[in-house]
């Protein structure tokens, strides 16, 4: 992005300042590079604690899923427990751990997209569906709103509850976008790895809810696929505002005008004549 697209950089790292890991006691976030790190701040030394700290993690990661909802920016994240440490000197900003190694090595050999959560971790897992991936990670659906759909529906669609779909399942308009967002990638993408990235993670979601998918690619994506016209109606426009917003987030920020102005420099290059 930075060679590409250099405005879409800063539109990440001010979507990432709004994350709600940020307003979280207990918690602190670290960002480098293209990398984000939250950790809790204080020993889950209980399986209560250890309990709301998967809990909470992981609604961080669903958070910053949702975020990025037509932002044509996806991530790959895992969640590990383990040692870690982060202090500041007087003049450098030090951080290190067992957590951390796992964490990065796990990460580089996931051939996919979303957030991975160690079977350690997943032992004190209490609301998030998840589902195997490796003797060491588990691939978690951050889709609350669809998992409540396919529950209530039974895998019948569409699905009528009679209801306005926001009471039920609030979220559906951002998790259908992503699913026609991937299944799109998977197909297009010019780079081979890149899409057997987005066919990974939408074999889970294929393989977790067949009927639904079905009916979604079947009426390419439209919500009427799975409930009456007009079911999201109201948390569609709200969607749409988000995604809006989202786009235009980082504008005017000093990065943002920088990397512009220095993408601008290396793609029209000045050349003084010679004499």
């Amino acid at each position: 992005m930075t060679r590409t697209a250099p405005r879409k950089v800063a539109r990440v790292y001010s979507i990432l300042d709004t994350l709600n890991a940020h307003h979280q006691t207990n918690f602190s976030t670290i960002v480098f590079s293209d990398t984000i790190l939250v950790y809790n701040t204080a020993d889950a030394d209980t399986d209560h604690a250890r309990e709301d700290c998967v809990w909470l993690l992981t609604e961080f990661a669903e958070d910053l899923h949702h975020r990025l909802t037509g932002q044509d920016i996806y991530f790959r994240a895992v969640l590990v427990e383990g040692d870690f440490t982060h202090y500041k000197l007087d003049n450098v900003e030090c951080f290190f751990g067992g957590a951390l190694i796992d964490a990065h090595n796990a990460e580089k050999g996931i051939p996919s997209l979303g957030l991975f959560m160690s079977t350690e971790c997943t032992k004190y897992n209490r609301f998030f569906r998840t589902a195997p991936f490796s003797d060491d990670f588990e691939f978690v659906y951050l889709n609350r709103s669809l998992e409540e759909l396919n529950k209530l529906s039974t895998g019948l669609y569409p699905f009528d509850l009679e209801l306005p779909g926001e009471d039920y399942a609030p979220y559906v308009p951002w998790q259908v976008r992503f699913l026609k967002d991937i299944h799109l990638q998977m197909r297009t993408h010019k780079s081979p790895l890149v899409r057997v990235k987005f066919l990974t993670a939408w074999d889970f979601y294929y393989k977790r809810y067949p009927e639904m998918l079905q009916a979604l690619v079947e009426h390419e994506f439209d919500l009427s696929a799975i409930g009456p016209v007009g079911t999201w109606k109201s948390a569609e426009a709200t969607m749409d505002k988000d995604i809006r917003y989202f786009k235009r987030i980082g504008s005017g920020t000093p990065l943002s005008l920088a990397l512009t102005q220095n993408y601008k420099k290396k793609k029209f290059p000045y050349h003084s004549p010679k004499k």
